[in-house]
């Protein structure tokens, strides 16, 4: 279930593109000549000059975890929210305007942040799923609503929705983070101020291969400024580099190498069992042989004694398994609890296993020589 657990994560589908996109992150030298307001001047001088590449076709900021998750209380109507009016605890992040476009999500209905110089319009776009919780009965477009983060975890500088009231001006398909039950799904987006560009990577979204685009970069940051450090990658491969994704493949991998240790001492007990019941009843054997007993019958005989308690003991093991899973319920992603492949595939496995670690000594039996079986002590 690991295993499968693992696979699942790696090809979840979350909504965007993330091959092609590529996640740029500036580090800006100490010192008094990079001020914010330099700052903010080179990284719009450096999305203009990406932006004219012809591998370009769109740019942005903030890649989709934000560099962390964000949640805030929602109430609508412009109240303030509170106990008593909060609707609901949702995700949020600071976007870009053409971030949907950047990362190819699709608006569903209504229409995106609009381009302007100095403070964002007051509107917010919901995911699918958020406009859902917010309004299950009615439509989201027009809808006003407020942010409050009271209570909630926030890094010291980071941007927060608090205060203004925000309409609700479109509806984007769902997308999904760095959470693997998808939890992180329903967001509030809201605009990022232009002002506040610098503080976040660069997303370039590429028509083609964008390894081959990674390496242009380089000559590009060092012509507008030599002493930028600049780290980049691909979205795809953030996600796969995120806690939930690397705990779900360790955890893979440890049960692997544990699940296979216990066939084989599983595999080895039952052998050497066998071997010894085989030995045990080497002067019964003979008796039946020397009565008319067939070969066949004889190894029929030792292998319905020797696979009772191996069949007991997978229907414990099953059963067993079952409560494993449930307290493993956290990390396993697009798998049930309760996953009908994953134990009747493991239980045919253990079985064929267990039958032909079980075959092996009773042919042993079949081979025993009366005369020497009856003078045997």
């Amino acid at each position: 279930m690991l295993i499968r657990s693992s696979i699942h994560a790696l090809r979840m589908d979350t909504g965007y593109d993330t091959r092609h996109v590529v996640n740029l992150d500036l580090q800006f030298p100490e010192g008094p000549k990079y001020t914010p307001d330099r700052r903010l001047t080179l990284v719009r001088e450096l999305r203009n000059r990406l932006a004219g590449l012809p591998e370009v076709t769109a740019t942005s900021t903030r890649p989709p975890d934000g560099g962390g998750i964000r949640t805030a209380a929602i109430s609508l109507n412009g109240a303030k929210p509170s106990t008593q009016n909060t609707q609901a605890t949702l995700y949020y992040t600071f976007v870009q305007p053409n971030y949907f476009e950047t990362l190819g999500i699709p608006l569903l209905s209504g229409r995106g942040f609009q381009s302007q110089s100095g403070l964002p319009e007051p509107s917010v776009i919901l995911s699918q799923s958020a406009a859902q919780q917010l309004s299950p009965n009615q439509k989201s477009i027009g809808r006003s609503l407020r942010l409050g983060t009271d209570d909630q975890f926030h890094r010291k500088g980071d941007l927060i929705p608090d205060g203004p009231t925000y309409q609700v001006i479109g509806v984007a398909r769902d997308t999904r983070g760095i959470e693997l039950d998808g939890s992180d799904s329903q967001q509030v987006f809201v605009p990022l101020p232009e002002g506040r560009i610098q503080d976040y990577p660069i997303l370039i979204h590429t028509r083609s291969d964008p390894w081959h685009f990674m390496d242009a970069i380089g000559p590009v940051i060092a012509s507008l400024d030599p002493n930028l450090v600049a780290t980049t990658a691909t979205l795809e491969q953030m996600l796969h580099q995120t806690p939930p994704f690397l705990i779900s493949g360790l955890a893979a991998s440890i049960g692997s190498i544990v699940g296979m240790l216990g066939l084989l001492l599983a595999s080895m007990g039952i052998f050497g069992t066998v071997s010894y019941i085989v030995v045990l009843r080497t002067r019964e054997v003979g008796i039946r042989i020397a009565l008319g007993a067939k070969k066949r019958d004889i190894l029929g005989l030792m292998l319905r004694e020797s696979t009772r308690p191996v069949l007991a003991g997978l229907l414990v093991g099953v059963t067993l398994s079952v409560g494993t899973s449930y307290l493993l319920r956290g990390i396993l992603c697009g798998v049930n609890i309760v996953d009908g492949i994953s134990f009747v595939g493991v239980s045919l496995l253990f079985l064929a296993i267990a039958l032909f670690a079980t075959y092996l000594p009773s042919r042993r039996a079949m081979r025993v020589d009366p005369v020497v079986a009856l003078r045997y002590e």
